[in-house]
């Protein structure tokens, strides 16, 4: 009788590890813990919370095991990437869900990218935005557009680039031959061959001129030259050196930031930060 209890004790263990290893649980993780599990079955991926539930049953070919904004891609009709040299997953339509297992739209979109509480999408070749709920902010229209970045989007109409909210409307009038995308707030604009800097609320960071050279922002400091010099220029519009350089780099981590080039010939290194 002891004999038979341990057999069947030993089956119900080995088949609870099968199961355990079928699922394949992946960690999706955000702001330093586990948001939430991606598990398979039957060739299939879904959902578990932290304590191992299921939330979404598994029906879907592919869910992402990154999440931004608690916003989660998903595919069904795809193929993973198998090569020597790349491991990956190949999108046929882009879905969204959330880390509560909530299906918000089912794959439908050949492109999807997820920012700011939001996603930009394609349908065949328009974009589109639509919010963390499921709903539409703004249906296919745009042959270009850039995701949302602090509640602002660069989108193009009718082959000038313009600056719009959530809502659809313009942030400033003015519309732009090119702008770049945004980088610690700021972007390059250009507009009839001149070139400037604007920030995310429209405002200009340094007004448009001919200036020779532009670089975007890195470390919260741009770079433009003039009359044959470099010069550096936060993110409120100040020039915190008021020599330009011969040539010049940002370089910093988290706790300081220098220039680091030449001036009149000689090699500086200047503490911005």
């Amino acid at each position: 009788m002891k004999l038979y209890i341990l057999v069947i004790f030993l089956f119900f263990c080995s088949c609870n590890n099968y199961k355990s290893d079928n699922q394949k649980l992946t960690q999706i993780v955000g702001s330093d813990r586990i948001l939430a599990f991606v598990y398979s079955d039957n060739g299939k991926s879904g959902l578990m919370d932290t304590n191992k539930n299921i939330i979404l049953p598994a029906q879907f070919d592919h869910i992402e095991n990154w999440q931004v904004d608690n916003l989660i891609r998903i595919d069904s009709g795809g193929e993973k990437i198998r090569d020597s040299d790349v491991v990956g997953y190949n999108f046929k339509k882009y879905g969204l869900i959330n880390t509560q297992g909530q299906i918000l739209f089912r794959p439908k979109f050949d492109d999807l990218r997820v920012s700011n509480n939001s996603a930009l999408v394609r349908v065949d070749s328009l974009f589109g935005f639509i919010d963390n709920k499921g709903n539409w902010l703004i249906r296919p229209k745009y042959k270009v557009a850039y995701p949302f970045y602090k509640e602002t989007a660069v989108v193009q109409e009718k082959n000038q680039f313009r600056l719009i909210n959530k809502q659809g409307q313009k942030i400033i009038g003015q519309t732009f031959d090119t702008i770049w995308s945004f980088k610690n707030d700021i972007a390059v604009v250009e507009k009839d061959k001149k070139r400037g800097f604007i920030n995310y609320k429209g405002t200009y960071i340094l007004p448009m001129d001919n200036y020779q050279g532009i670089g975007e922002y890195n470390w919260y400091f741009g770079e433009f030259q003039k009359d044959g010099k470099w010069f550096l220029i936060d993110t409120a519009g100040h020039i915190p050196i008021k020599e330009g350089f011969d040539e010049v780099q940002i370089r910093g981590n988290e706790d300081s930031v220098f220039a680091v080039g030449k001036q009149n010939g000689k090699p500086v290194k200047i503490r911005l930060k």
